[in-house]
């Protein structure tokens, strides 16, 4: 197995450095989005994009986050590393089925927007990457953008 890399194209975040990183960098906001109360609400808001989202058994706190996503199975993260107003980094736990990494890096822009970006660091087989790696390569920028358009000043 090897670890393959996905790198998501720069956003732009109408939000400052410090109020993104705020908000990333504490794993129980995704609470407010993905509890049980709120996951029929989220995927009438998102429509198709919704399609096949199926996060049960949802829980985070400040540093992990736990959830089953079928038909992957439970996918169990937590914060590794917290550098302030520029970078946190979420790996998989070890009951999670596969090994990854997640880098949100921000630059500040100016006073009111930031710049970000999504590196995944993934362990795939062969088959594997040739089963996955071009959904990755298109889901990491879903996700950057999903990230991007989060209203931080309301949440």
């Amino acid at each position: 197995m090897a670890i393959q890399k996905y790198i998501s194209d720069i956003k732009t975040v109408n939000s400052d450095s410090e109020t993104v990183y705020n908000r990333l960098s504490n794993l129980d906001f995704l609470n407010s989005m993905f509890g049980p109360e709120n996951m029929s609400r989220a995927k009438e808001q998102m429509g198709d994009k919704a399609k096949g989202m199926d996060i049960q058994n949802f829980t985070a706190d400040r540093d992990s986050c736990s959830f089953d996503l079928p038909p992957i199975g439970n996918i169990a993260l937590h914060i590794e590393e917290r550098e302030e107003y520029k970078l946190v980094k979420i790996v998989s736990d070890d009951s999670t089925k596969f090994d990854f990494k997640l880098w949100i890096q921000l630059i500040p822009s100016d006073e009111l927007n930031c710049k970000m970006r999504i590196t995944l660091h993934v362990e795939l087989n062969m088959m594997m990457k040739m089963m996955v790696g071009k959904k990755l390569d298109k889901g990491i920028n879903q996700i950057a953008d999903g990230i991007a358009n989060i209203p931080y000043g309301t949440i």
